[in-house]
């Protein structure tokens, strides 16, 4: 059995929109002026504008016109996207530091029982339309929790080795449409079935693909 990792979730996609507008701002109030952690590429400041951007727009709603909907429904995606990024970069961080994770207010991933999964089936990586990469692979026939796909993005420099110090996103489907990612960048993704949080995850070799615009 492997050590314990400690990271924060990095998904917050399952959350109600009041939820995600509070859990989001507790933790973006934790992470500001926070020592632990230095951010070099705008994630904090990112983050920052996309959840006051998505408070805002939810007091628009209830105006009920179907405009403040639709810029609600945009402002969720890019604050589930910020949030995503920043979380994922406070875990490259905080190196494991339990005490670290906890001082930013964001939500610790659960601690689980030991589950064995093997490597995962049929790992594809297409493009979708433009900006778009869509990563699938196949269910098993044994019961998991879902699929975590990791993917690292160049413009926070050379990927570390392992997926595990990637970003994450978290599914309990089979596939994934990653959105608006730079036209010209290579981008590596990897997959894992995901069992109980106690349990190192199995990758699949890294796969690169360069973002086009056709």
């Amino acid at each position: 059995m492997s050590a314990t990792v400690h990271k924060i979730i990095t998904d917050y996609s399952n959350l109600a929109e009041s939820e995600l507008d509070t859990t989001a701002s507790a933790g973006i109030k934790g992470t500001t002026g926070n020592a632990s952690f230095t951010f070099t590429n705008n994630e904090l400041t990112n983050a920052t504008a996309a959840q006051t951007a998505y408070h805002n727009s939810l007091s628009a709603v209830a105006t009920g016109t179907s405009v403040s909907v639709t810029t609600k429904n945009d402002q969720r995606d890019i604050l589930l996207s910020t949030l995503s990024i920043l979380c994922g970069t406070i875990n490259i961080l905080a190196k494991n530091d339990l005490a670290k994770l906890k001082s930013t207010g964001f939500t610790l991933s659960k601690e689980g029982s030991t589950v064995t999964m093997g490597p995962v089936e049929g790992f594809t990586v297409a493009r979708g339309a433009v900006g778009v990469i869509i990563l699938a692979a196949k269910k098993p026939s044994y019961h998991t929790h879902g699929i975590v796909f990791a993917y690292w993005d160049p413009a926070y420099g050379v990927a570390p080795a392992s997926p595990d110090d990637w970003f994450h996103r978290f599914v309990t489907g089979h596939d994934l449409h990653l959105k608006k990612l730079k036209i010209g960048a290579t981008y590596q993704f990897a997959a894992a079935y995901k069992g109980s949080d106690d349990q190192d995850l199995v990758w699949t070799t890294p796969v690169s693909k360069t973002v086009t615009a056709d």
